[in-house]
């Protein structure tokens, strides 16, 4: 009776240790394992934890930011930034893991890189051909940040670029004006055309 105990909790413990150090990881996560908190490569005891990482592509969204231009005029902008988490062991070390922690970081590094290609340009920059090498530009700056947090920076894309209610109401205005010109010298042209 006592062998039969024994090797009833035995192969209660044997299934324990066994069920505990196995994972699955499923094909668009990563897995990074862990012991008391440090990261380690290989299963060796059941105080190992799994910390599951998404591998696929993401993307983060900053929207409505104001970005000064050369020059002093604002424009009204709404970006995205598409990546992927390639080192997950750097990123758990950086970040503890968190795809929020990250995405905090993002957004600070993204805005600052979006005000820095802007703010070396004219006002009509970023409507005109120039707005991809101003995306180009802000990805390579924000890539070089990102390496740190193990994420690999795919594209960076601007979707909006809307004038400042201010800005749009001065360009109404100017353009007013240049129409008003306009008509003021057609005028005076017929009227001189009409004297002669």
């Amino acid at each position: 009776m006592n062998r039969l105990v024994i090797a009833i909790v035995a192969l209660v413990i044997a299934a324990y240790v066994l069920f505990s150090s196995l994972f699955i990881v499923n094909e668009r996560e990563q897995a990074i394992v862990m012991r008391f908190g440090e990261i380690t490569r290989e299963i060796q005891d059941f105080v190992e934890t799994v910390q599951y990482i998404d591998k696929r592509l993401l993307r983060y969204d900053l929207e409505r930011i104001r970005l000064q231009v050369s020059g002093g005029q604002f424009y009204i902008v709404d970006a995205f930034i598409t990546y992927r988490i390639v080192d997950p062991i750097r990123f758990r070390q950086s970040v503890l893991g968190s795809l929020q922690l990250a995405e905090q970081r993002i957004a600070t590094r993204l805005e600052s890189a979006l005000r820095a290609v802007y703010g070396l340009r004219e006002f009509d920059a970023a409507l005109s051909e120039q707005r991809s090498e101003m995306m180009r530009e802000a990805s390579d700056l924000v890539a070089t940040d990102m390496t740190e947090l193990g994420i690999e920076v795919v594209d960076v894309r601007v979707l909006v670029t809307d004038l400042t209610p201010e800005v749009s109401q001065q360009t109404y205005e100017r353009m007013q004006a240049e129409r008003n010109a306009e008509v003021a010298l057609i005028r005076a042209r017929g009227q001189e055309q009409a004297q002669t």
